[in-house]
């Protein structure tokens, strides 16, 4: 398939209330469309633009490529730089809104929170997104509209005390591969599209990139639940095709002291396999080309990596397209990266990570307590 045609970039205005106002053009536009994340847009002006006639708090913008809309959000900062670099507005998909928070009582009001120690949603992946979603839609009167549900994903048990909804169903969407997002109030999950073609270092596709092959960090798990001493609940589960491959046990231990009146922990189980499973990862920018284009793929869609001879390949791995990068710029005119595996690699990122893991699972055994 051939895509001859440039990828084309609108900008549209809207006031607080969803009202048009008009139809702006940037001078620069730096904008990150992310997999499961609030996608944003950085879009910069001279002090004398007719769009400054109509932008101020609470205004929204709208970014179309290629027709579609990709960002849709408020505008949630200003900065400016002098005397002549202009001014730049950062504008954040609605996707933001997931960062609020699952209450236990999502119907009761603060004072009635005692009522319950969690709220608990059950079910395939897509199934308890889209329940916690229409949960918070009620509660902070958002209006969301919940697309018909499929079913997608495996088997979930999620327990929320005041978690932000991100902190709880982003993982599990990306264990499943599924693109969670918030287009003009409707709440979807989908699988992305599987690439037609494989990407190989002859494609001309795959830019720099790196890979790693890890071994598996759990191959038995003992899961606790409920109870407290010598009533405490104890199951066990493991990979025995993982010890089969790598030669060597690893037992872990997961604390899901969360789970009261769960006597099956296999959803608990099967997670922590699946965390500590032998991994292929690849992280690699995409170079575009005339098959390969944006329009072709989006974010969410997953691609076929073969690195090394095609007989028998170091890597042969299927990926998520995790970020499009789009800069449009006088100089340098309008250029598209996609984006493989982690967004970012630096120790910072993975020391923030790390952080931000262990204080979910910090605020999950306060939750419990």
């Amino acid at each position: 398939m051939e895509l001859d045609a440039p990828a084309k970039l609108e900008f549209v205005l809207y006031d607080k209330t969803g009202e048009f106002r008009q139809t702006i053009v940037p001078n620069t536009v730096h904008a990150e469309l992310l997999w499961n994340g609030a996608s944003f847009a950085e879009l910069t002006f001279d002090d004398d633009d007719k769009a400054w006639s109509d932008l101020g708090p609470g205004s929204r913008v709208r970014v179309l490529v290629n027709g579609r809309s990709e960002i849709h959000g408020p505008i949630v900062e200003f900065a400016g730089e002098g005397p002549e670099g202009g001014t730049t507005i950062t504008v954040e998909d609605d996707f933001r809104l997931f960062r609020n928070l699952g209450w236990q009582v999502p119907g009761a009001p603060i004072s009635g929170q005692g009522a319950a120690a969690y709220r608990r949603y059950t079910g395939p992946t897509e199934t308890v997104v889209k329940a916690a979603c229409a949960d918070l839609s009620a509660r902070m009167g958002l209006g969301w509209t919940i697309a018909p549900n499929k079913q997608l994903g495996s088997a979930q048990r999620v327990e929320f005390r005041m978690h932000p909804l991100v902190d709880k169903l982003v993982p599990l969407l990306e264990a499943d591969a599924l693109t969670w997002t918030l287009r003009d109030g409707v709440v979807e999950v989908e699988a992305g599209d599987l690439f037609p073609r494989v990407l190989t270092a002859e494609s001309g596709v795959l830019g720099d990139y790196s890979w790693r092959i890890t071994a598996p960090t759990a191959t038995q798990v003992v899961v606790g639940g409920e109870g407290e001493g010598v009533e405490r609940l104890f199951q066990r589960f493991t990979n025995p095709a993982a010890e089969a491959e790598w030669g060597f046990p690893v037992e872990i231990f997961k604390d899901s002291r969360m789970a009261q009146g769960v006597t099956d922990l296999s959803p608990d189980g099967r997670e922590a396999l699946a965390e500590g499973s032998a991994k292929v990862s690849l992280t690699a920018d995409l170079i575009e080309n005339s098959w390969f284009r944006y329009g072709a793929y989006k974010v969410g869609d997953l691609v076929q990596v073969q690195i090394g001879p095609a007989d028998h390949p170091q890597i042969d791995t299927v990926e998520v397209i995790t970020q499009v990068v789009i800069d449009d710029t006088p100089e340098e005119g309008l250029t598209i990266t996609p984006h493989l595996g982690e967004i970012e690699d630096d120790g910072d990122s993975r020391l923030a990570r790390q952080v931000a893991r262990l204080s979910a699972a910090l605020r999950d055994l306060r939750s419990a307590s």
